[in-house]
């Protein structure tokens, strides 16, 4: 759960420095635009990869039903995470986003690699 929910926070956090980079200077009244269907789409995608990433790391898991309801746990988990979006550009704008997506990505893939091997060892 760990790896899926830090690879969807590593999705989300650079979708939210893609919408950061389209958005204009001066902010509409109301969201509209690539910026806003850039943060849509992102963040169902973020969710959804997480619950992917999930799903496939559970393939030593013969029952589908245990597979997918962790899956589906770990995509709606992740919308706690997201939160670091927020404190991230807030702390240090653009760098810290970038800073965030890394480190998430980091996380993910160590967590990916350990899940694994512990998979393999089963």
């Amino acid at each position: 759960m760990g790896s899926g929910m830090a690879f969807g926070l590593a999705v989300v956090s650079l979708t939210v420095l893609g919408v950061d980079l389209v958005r204009p200077a001066t902010p509409p009244g109301l969201a509209s635009g690539p910026a806003f269907y850039l943060l849509l789409f992102g963040t169902i995608g973020g969710l959804i990869l997480a619950g992917v990433v999930t799903w496939r790391l559970l393939a030593p898991i013969l029952s589908t039903y245990r597979r997918g309801g962790i899956s589906v746990v770990t995509a709606f988990a992740t919308v706690l995470p997201m939160l670091l979006c927020m404190v991230a550009n807030q702390l240090a704008g653009r760098i810290g986003l970038v800073a965030l997506a890394g480190i998430a990505l980091l996380a993910a893939l160590a967590l990916g690699a350990r899940a694994r091997r512990v998979g393999a060892g089963a």
